[in-house]
């Protein structure tokens, strides 16, 4: 017994050594850390935004000040925080241990760091006096000025100091400034339903902003107003009605337009996931272009309907976004047929799987339960995959999907930073999981203009902060198809603006390429799209409700989105022409007689057909003259009481085949051009066949061929020429 209260009080000293070493050690880290009041106070961070000249754009669009009083404050907006981040806040001096063992249990319970336990105090102390970077020495820091911010203020003091400090997303430092951002209003006008909005962005604003993911926000909201509930805050009614109201953002006040491209930059800005920056002026060098953004801004056309409008220009050249017109550039939407040129047509060519000349069939299908139906429900029969991007036909692009593969075609959009989940025939049209922004699509198209590599756009050029760069952007590309597949893709989109759906924009003496995409149901459409690009820019446009609510069926991308997209290209060439889409030289052009294709006749190469591009090894190799039938040969073979005639014709539409038997005539065959031709007799006596070539209706040859004798003992020709009749 004694031994073992011996070993026992040996291990509680060595216990005891450790933990004051630690102690020790931990004292001399952080000896340098203390709280610092000037700090506390105020929040001075300025925001100063310049254009692509690298001219400062107008300040009044920046709500960056007004520091609010705890006492101005709806008690339900107080509360919100204080449920959602530190409920024992008034409880604990600092540091909640309880909830830190509780987080402990929880983490290892879940084999996770997911469940933070840092107090309302702590994240004042370290968004006002410390990185973000997580270590050991930065958390002893922490716990050190926490103690000392407790012991000098007031838990009153410590909450509104916390509450216009904390950053909320969209360049909004402090409850004030991100009311104005968000809704428009100051602080101590919020419900109790906007309250919990800001109390749950603040985890995470690049995730849980409405600006960017309105889904995500509303379901944090309501976790707030749950714990709200469970701490007393709000009765059970509140809560139940508090959990199903919307949130409505404010309408922005567009200062020639600025206002749109300036919140796209900061929802750009959360996403770069730099520190926050506290008492130090942000300088954001942007690639706006003033002109091109007011002109987006006051663009109207003839009998415009009363819809949201989101229009995107992105600089080929340098992959700057230099204007963005509407609000919320990070809305996700269907992106509809825009998905079918990157993510059906361009990884089938790339992989040689097809040609631009393949002929599908355009007919309503059946795809294991899956019936996909094209506009206005009309199909085409037989075309080809040329003729299906021109038409944006909905039958092919699902059945070249289906038969490519799903899961090649979700690779090559990974590469370009699409990631669907939803891997199933449908996103051939472009039903992808939780939808893509317009930039988002546009960018898609970046391979199209850039040999076949992928570069995400970018509204800002860099950001310094006080006189430090800390971000750069860069035209990072990666490979992604072909330069011969991207030549292929603007190919048949420029033959989409000649023929097909973006017909609105064939006017332009220039290379356009373009692409429509529609999303809808019976009772209206959703989402209505036009990109184009050019070797200078890619032009997107969409049209539809922020709310998703439906529009009339009459508005489609192949009408306004087009004819918006079309006055945006007239002005950014009002003063020059960009270069045509040049022409690799491991490109085959060649003439295809296009009819004979479609009829599952050979493919084949004649003079005056329709020209089709080929990556040199797929094109055709057969040749044959448009102008001119050519007989080679057509005979006869037997064989028992079978004659076979053997048919060598180029060139002819159809063939007629007569017989005469006994003085009577019977035409046995009346039809396109083939290859031979049998006919099985049973009489006995002699026969004469005559063959007629034609080429469209005009007769071209008439040919009798030798007489066939049948008896009872063989089959025989009898010997003699055949003639031919002009």
């Amino acid at each position: 017994m004694k031994k073992a209260l011996k070993i026992l009080l040996f291990c509680s000293l060595i216990v005891l050594t450790l933990s004051l070493c630690a102690l020790f050690y931990g004292a001399i880290l952080v000896k340098n850390a203390n709280l610092d009041c000037s700090k506390l106070k105020t929040n001075t961070v300025k925001y100063t935004f310049y254009d692509n000249q690298n001219n400062k754009i107008d300040a009044n669009l920046l709500k960056n000040d007004n520091y609010v009083l705890l006492s101005e404050l709806n008690e339900h907006t107080i509360n919100a925080f204080i449920a959602i981040e530190d409920r024992r806040f008034y409880k604990h001096n600092g540091i909640d241990y309880k909830r830190i063992l509780g987080a402990m249990l929880n983490n290892v319970k879940s084999m996770s760091l997911k469940e933070g336990a840092s107090t309302i105090s702590q994240q004042l102390v370290k968004n006002t006096h410390l990185s973000s970077e997580k270590t050991f020495k930065r958390k002893l820091a922490e716990i050190k000025i926490t103690r000392q911010l407790e012991k000098e203020y007031t838990k009153g003091q410590i909450l509104e100091m916390y509450l216009n400090t904390i950053y909320f997303g969209s360049g909004a430092y402090g409850i004030n400034s991100a009311s104005l951002t968000y809704f428009n209003k100051p602080a101590k006008e919020l419900t109790l339903n906007e309250s919990a909005v800001l109390a749950g962005i603040i985890k995470a604003p690049s995730k849980y902003s409405p600006l960017i993911n309105y889904d995500n926000c509303f379901n944090r909201k309501n976790v707030v107003l749950k714990c709200m509930n469970e701490c007393g805050f709000i009765s059970d009614s509140n809560y139940k009605l508090a959990t199903i109201e919307q949130i409505t953002l404010a309408e922005k006040n567009n200062s020639a337009g600025l206002q749109n491209y300036i919140d796209a930059c900061k929802n750009e800005f959360d996403e770069l996931l730099l520190n926050p920056y506290q008492n130090l002026e942000v300088k954001i060098y942007t690639a706006l272009d003033v002109k091109a953004q007011k002109y987006l801004t006051e663009l109207t056309v003839e009998n415009e309907p009363n819809y949201d409008r989101k229009q995107i220009i992105i600089n080929t050249k340098n992959n700057e976004v230099i204007a963005f017109y509407g609000n919320n550039s990070n809305l996700k939407r269907c992106p509809a047929s825009c998905v079918k040129p990157w993510l059906v047509y361009a990884p089938i060519l790339n992989e040689k799987f097809t040609t631009l000349s393949t002929v599908v069939n355009d007919a309503k299908k059946n795809f294991s339960g899956y019936m996909p139906s094209n506009y206005n429900d009309k199909y085409y029969g037989n075309v080809t995959v040329k003729t299906a991007i021109e038409k944006s036909l909905n039958v092919p692009a699902v059945e070249l999907l289906n038969d490519f593969g799903i899961e090649k075609a979700c690779n090559y959009a990974k590469k370009m930073n699409v990631n669907i989940e939803n891997k199933d025939l449908s996103i051939a049209l472009g039903a992808i999981n939780n939808g893509m922004t317009l930039k988002e699509i546009c960018d898609c198209y970046s391979p199209f203009t850039n040999n076949g590599s992928y570069t995400k756009s970018h509204f800002i050029r860099k950001v310094v902060v006080g006189n430090k760069e800390v971000y750069s952007s860069n035209n990072k590309s990666i490979r992604v198809f072909e330069k011969e597949t991207a030549f292929l893709i603007s190919d048949a989109l420029k033959s989409a603006v000649k023929n097909g759906t973006s017909k609105k924009l064939r006017s332009f003496d220039f290379d356009v390429c373009a692409k429509t995409g529609t999303n809808g149901i019976k009772d209206g459409n959703l989402d209505a799209y036009s990109i184009a690009y050019t070797t200078n820019h890619i032009i997107g446009t969409w049209i539809g409700n922020n709310d998703n609510s439906l529009m009339d069926n009459s508005v489609t991308g192949a009408n306004y989105p087009t004819i918006y997209t079309g006055e945006t290209i007239s002005y950014l060439y009002k003063n020059f022409k960009p270069s045509n889409i040049e022409i690799p030289n491991t490109i085959i052009k060649e003439y295809i007689d296009e009819n004979a294709l479609i009829n599952n006749e050979e493919l084949l190469i004649v003079k005056g057909g329709t020209p089709y591009y080929y990556i040199s090894g797929t094109q055709p190799t057969k040749v044959k003259n448009l102008n001119l039938t050519i007989i080679n040969d057509i005979s006869l073979t037997l064989n028992n009481n079978v004659v076979t005639i053997n048919l060598d014709v180029e060139n002819a539409t159809t063939i007629k085949i007569n017989r005469e038997y006994k003085n009577k005539i019977e035409t046995i065959y009346n039809n396109r051009n083939l290859n031979k031709f049998t006919d099985k007799i049973y009489n006995f006596g002699k026969y004469n066949y005559n063959v007629y070539v034609y080429n469209n209706t005009q007769l071209i040859k008439e040919i009798k061929l030798p007489t066939v004798n049948y008896t009872v003992n063989n089959l025989s020709i009898i010997k003699g020429d055949s003639w031919l009749n002009d």
